[in-house]
């Protein structure tokens, strides 16, 4: 039943369910086809939103995240973990340029003010947090966004590319070693990408679900983050070795 396509794509799909990638040419020989049917096999996939293309094979995508609104009512002891974390490791810095997410909204409800910080933002929600410790905040404009509650669009973009921050602090629909920091929505893509852009370094806070895993869009390259600060074991982020990336585990 391997001569049929929708048979070696439910394998496929088992496969990457289970963490697996898929290496074309090891599955051409398994299943005894030719390399140019996997990979349309894997096309297939890709169309329907089920797998990620890379080099010689394909991962699974990430699924993508609910609406923030669902997500900051639920916190997790991971994110207040991470967030911990990262509010000791960023203390030294008088210019935040704080992304969106929930994880990144817990770091900003640990601010508290001091002389000269500042914390640029396009999230409604990281403001009003820092708003209520009493932090400076300057808000980047647009429309926002439903998913990642953060402003998007060319004002955004626009606002992002006229700043300077000594740390710009993402979070991540995914991380993977070679696909870098990836989001579920391309204008949030182009966002992420921006602020890391207009930062003197960059840190990104992602919980363990997170790793390895790419989602719809790259935001930014994983040589052009500086640190990542997770919940994750170190075999689950030995991967990120291979870069200059500092990894700190929350």
């Amino acid at each position: 039943m391997l001569n049929v396509p929708e048979t070696r794509q439910q394998q496929l799909l088992a496969r990457l369910a289970n963490g697996e990638q898929l290496i074309a040419q090891d599955l051409a020989v398994e299943f005894k086809v030719s390399l140019d049917t996997i990979r349309r096999d894997i096309i297939a996939l890709e169309q329907q939103g089920k797998a990620q293309r890379v080099r010689g094979g394909a991962v699974a995508t990430a699924p993508a995240s609910p609406p923030l609104q669902y997500r900051v009512e639920a916190p997790s002891q991971a994110i207040d973990a991470i967030a911990a974390r990262a509010s000791n490791f960023i203390n030294h810095a008088d210019t935040l340029l704080l992304d969106g997410g929930a994880t990144v909204l817990a770091l900003a409800e640990r601010l508290q003010p001091k002389s000269g910080l500042l914390v640029m933002t396009p999230s409604p929600w990281v403001a009003v947090a820092c708003q209520k410790n009493g932090v400076e905040v300057f808000m980047l404009g647009g429309q926002l966004g439903v998913r990642g509650g953060v402003n998007v669009g060319d004002t955004a973009l626009l606002a992002a590319a006229n700043l300077y921050a000594d740390i710009a602090i993402l979070g991540a629909c995914g991380l993977d070693a070679e696909f870098g920091l990836s989001a579920d929505d391309l204008q949030e893509a182009y966002l992420k990408h921006a602020m890391s852009r207009a930062a003197k370094s960059t840190l990104v806070l992602a919980s363990r679900e997170k790793i390895g895993r790419r989602a719809r869009h790259r935001a930014v390259a994983i040589e052009d983050i500086d640190c990542l600060i997770t919940d994750a074991e170190a075999v689950e982020v030995k991967e990120f070795g291979r870069s200059a990336m500092e990894v700190v585990h929350a």
